[in-house]
């Protein structure tokens, strides 16, 4: 086998077939992607090469402006919740409390249901007439407190907020309580004796040498915020009067419902950079001192 490895061509016969999937799925559509974004088209007619005018215009349009601040406050407050939550959550159940492998489960399980499933169960959940939350609230004697909480422009960002926490949160927990498992407990025996605390174990040991899981961690974070689209589509559609609107519903809406490909094209590239941009921030926040 290794004799096999050794020759380059023969490594290049293993690696093609990956390697022409994702050229093929991944590249070309980028590239073609990038291309589109410098015509006016809705791909059944002819086309028109407009430069930059896709990119300008985006900075002028008052929807897409509000989906960036939406998708910018998603991953602000995502991070926040989802690192903060799941780091002290992965930290309590690493303590071996009892019945630990069970509530590890319990809050990966919603991770792994289908993001449109969800969606529909909490919009069930925020009904306003027959809704459990507002079924609560009068239950409570809190009649004043009942809104119609997907269709108020105050309410509806808050409340697609507690979906994704809900939903993903227990991911983060499993990839965060990975990285500590692999930590040598006998760090923290020596710790222990030595009279530092649980608090100091954690801070001036267990992060810092789970710092590479956490980047990883805080790169799914933000890019996942970034895509964020089923939950939206499904529950809020972007509305209302675009108040919920990402930048992933507006380029469905353009491309698929106003047919212009060239300017959701503009759009989707400017998504990709916004990735691009935050990953390359979370290394600079998270890379190693020498």
């Amino acid at each position: 086998m290794n004799r096999l490895l050794s020759r380059k061509r023969y490594i290049l016969l293993f690696v093609a077939p990956a390697f022409i999937l994702y050229f093929v799925f991944a590249l070309v559509p980028l590239v073609y992607n990038v291309y589109l974004s410098f015509f006016k088209t809705n791909l059944m007619g002819n086309q028109s090469f407009i430069g930059l005018a896709n990119y300008t215009n985006l900075m002028n349009d008052p929807f897409f402006i509000q989906a960036v601040k939406n998708n910018i406050i998603f991953v602000i407050t995502s991070y926040i919740a989802h690192m903060g939550i799941a780091l002290v959550i992965s930290y309590v159940l690493y303590q071996k409390v009892k019945g630990a492998n069970f509530f590890q489960s319990v809050f990966f399980m919603p991770s792994v249901i289908c993001g449109t499933a969800i969606g529909m169960l909490w919009s069930f959940i925020y009904h306003p007439n027959f809704g459990l939350i507002n079924s609560v609230l009068r239950l409570l004697g809190l009649e004043n407190a009942t809104r119609v909480w997907l269709s108020d422009e105050k309410t509806v960002l808050p409340c697609l907020f507690v979906i994704s926490m809900w939903q993903f949160i227990g991911y983060h927990i499993v990839i965060q309580l990975a990285g500590m498992k692999n930590v040598d407990s006998s760090l923290f025996e020596a710790a222990s004796i030595d009279g530092a605390s649980k608090f100091q174990q954690f801070t001036k040991i267990m992060f810092p040498l789970i710092k590479p899981i956490l980047a990883i961690d805080s790169v799914l974070i933000v890019t996942g915020s970034l895509k964020l689209y089923d939950l939206v589509a499904v529950t809020t559609s972007g509305g209302p009067n675009h108040a919920s609107e990402v930048m992933s519903t507006y380029i469905f809406s353009q491309s698929f419902r106003a047919y212009k490909y060239g300017y959701s094209s503009a759009m989707a590239v400017v998504l990709l950079v916004l990735c691009i941009a935050f990953t390359m921030l979370i290394r600079f926040c998270f890379r190693e001192k020498k």
